[in-house]
């Protein structure tokens, strides 16, 4: 019997143990976002204009959603000509404000 149960407490133990580390590590962490409402048609320099007014800066945005191929279409460039360039509802890149990166999401209103 006292085998089993050090048995018992050693498999919990271990499985506390396990369970640990993916915690500190963040595994289940939430991603800092910035939702901005947008009524009608904008297009990226608007939406630049609002984001710095807001305090935003570093601000990276494209007119392509992130996929499995290319997770960080921010990375590739900009939009050539960010004025005649709209957004859309959804994702659309990202800013910074106070040295923490967020995503810039567009709602409709």
């Amino acid at each position: 019997m006292r085998f089993s149960t050090s048995a018992a407490a050693l498999a919990a133990a271990t499985l506390l143990g396990l369970a640990q580390p993916a915690a500190a590590s963040g595994l289940f962490s939430r991603v800092a976002t910035v939702q901005v409402p947008v009524s009608g048609p904008e297009s990226q320099a608007q939406l630049a204009a609002q984001l710095t007014a807001q305090g935003y800066d570093n601000i990276a945005l494209v007119s392509a959603y992130p996929t499995m191929e290319n997770p960080h279409p921010e990375l590739m460039g900009h939009a050539a000509n960010a004025a005649q360039t709209p957004v859309h509802a959804g994702w659309n890149g990202v800013a910074q404000k106070n040295g923490q990166t967020v995503q810039v999401y567009v709602t409709r209103s």
